[in-house]
């Protein structure tokens, strides 16, 4: 008896059932599309909020700002990511669409990297771009005979997802990252689960998020408030941070030599953006001054200081306006609620570095020369540094310590 054309049925069947499958699993990625990757139309109630975003900014973030074609962007670390809204009423209509290119955990050559990329995909025109005193601290004591910094080898990992003109990866490189970047995103069982998340969480209070603007909203931050309390998170924060800080050999220069590849990277972008005459103003992030407090127990604040001139000095060679939103005042000292306290919390702080929507309003009002903050911007944290002002400033902070002895909030 002759099984062949049964044998063909059979493998037949099994075919057009695995592409069946495959192509519905890959309908309902698209369609949701849980990490923002597609811009696929976001719908109240089915995918509108992108709590699987989060951990895959890095590969997301790109496609999203060539999706809305920014004229204005905000870059950075995580700091600026959660604080400078791109919804904020400060920006006006000839700033739009504005674009949070923020990057949590990237090294500040990335975050400068990615902001090339948002401002080129939509012919952008400004920035406001973070800078961080903890993206620019090295090991101190690497050994001094370093090569010069390989800019492309830093970026190989993202390169092909960016299109920056004259310094874009190899055609190659690109199509091959972007196609592993989206068929993953298509057929993977993992996103094919991340979708069913993200639609069982659209009804969830304080599910987490990414806007279509790159915005981190901080849904999650309210989520830990509610059910554990504020202190929870300083708690957390501060003994990260005192742990990250108290390590042996930190600084900014490797030891005999006057070269910093972040101070470099800024120094680089700038030219950049003279040349494509981007507008763009610096700014050093606030903290709380409990994490003022950890940078002086770690005996780092002159390296703080050391930090700011070589920051000014950078931006008085390009004429690039610098702002320093580092205060010691009642912004910065608020008193977080105490332990077992739930759903308080304080006004200007997620902890101790991380600033709310409601201090990046400030900032943005002063960073744009704007009146649209409820504040009186004259006592509000932020001080354009100049080289003729700077070490009034930096005396200033460290002056105005209520108890220079105090320990952050443990």
């Amino acid at each position: 008896m002759d099984h062949a054309p049964q044998y063909r049925r059979f493998l037949t069947w099994l075919i057009g059932s695995f592409v069946a499958i495959c192509s519905l699993a890959a309908g309902i990625n698209y369609v949701i599309d849980p990490y923002g990757l597609f811009g696929t139309a976001r719908i109240d109630g089915l995918n509108a909020r992108k709590p699987a975003a989060g951990e895959r900014v890095r590969t997301t973030k790109p496609y999203m700002a060539t999706a809305l074609g920014p004229m204005t962007v905000i870059a950075g670390n995580s700091r600026p990511e959660l604080g400078l809204d791109p919804q904020s009423p400060c920006w006006q209509e000839d700033d739009q669409p504005v674009f949070n290119t923020g990057i949590p955990g990237a090294s500040f050559y990335m975050q400068t990297q990615y902001a090339k990329h948002a401002l080129s995909a939509g012919r952008g025109k400004k920035v406001l771009l973070g800078v961080d005193f903890l993206d620019f601290l090295i090991d101190t004591s690497t050994q001094s005979s370093m090569p010069p910094t390989d800019w492309a080898s830093l970026a190989t990992s993202y390169a092909g997802r960016l299109d920056i003109p004259n310094e874009s990866a190899g055609a190659w490189q690109e199509i091959s990252t972007q196609a592993q970047d989206k068929l993953s995103a298509l057929f993977s069982l993992n996103t094919l689960a991340d979708s069913l998340f993200t639609t069982v969480q659209q009804r969830a209070p304080f599910t987490t998020d990414r806007r279509a603007d790159g915005f981190n909203p901080g849904h999650d931050y309210e989520a830990i408030i509610r059910s554990e309390g504020q202190y929870v998170l300083f708690q957390q924060k501060n003994a990260e941070l005192i742990a990250r800080l108290s390590r042996p050999g930190l600084g900014l220069f490797i030891a005999g030599r006057a070269h910093s590849e972040s101070l470099e990277a800024l120094r680089n972008f700038l030219a950049w953006a003279q040349r494509e005459d981007v507008e763009v103003s610096l700014f050093i992030n606030p903290y709380h001054l409990d994490y003022l407090r950890t940078i002086q127990a770690a005996g780092l604040w002159p390296a703080f200081d050391d930090w700011k001139r070589h920051i000014t000095r950078i931006a008085n060679e390009f004429g690039t306006p610098l702002w320093d939103f580092n205060s010691v005042d009642a912004y910065s000292s608020e008193t977080p609620p105490g332990r077992g306290e739930r759903g308080a919390s304080i006004h200007w702080y997620w902890e101790p570095a991380h600033y709310k929507r409601e201090m990046g309003e400030l900032m943005l009002a002063k960073l744009l020369g704007r009146n649209c903050a409820t504040e009186d911007l004259m006592s509000s944290p932020g001080t354009r540094l100049s080289a003729e002002g700077l070490e009034q400033h930096l005396a200033r902070l460290r002056s105005g310590w209520p108890d220079p002895q105090a320990s952050p909030a443990r």
